[in-house]
């Protein structure tokens, strides 16, 4: 597991435990909905004009991120 994973999931526990220390109503439930969320995979579309130019839809995202 990457290092950023874990610091997203670290942070994703320590924002529900302090949450549930400040008395926000949770269900276990709803708590299980978003962990599958969570672990849920990134689908990722690609338009058919940008197949025909060979650009790849996840290299392009990441360099809009940087």
């Amino acid at each position: 597991m990457s290092l950023k994973k874990r610091l997203r999931a670290g942070l994703f526990c320590l924002a529900l435990g302090l949450g549930s220390l400040a008395g926000v109503p949770m269900t276990p439930e709803e708590i299980e909905e978003l962990m599958h969320t969570m672990h849920r995979p990134t689908v990722a579309q690609q338009l058919p004009e940008d197949w025909e130019k060979g650009e790849d839809v996840l290299e392009r995202s990441a360099a809009l991120r940087k």
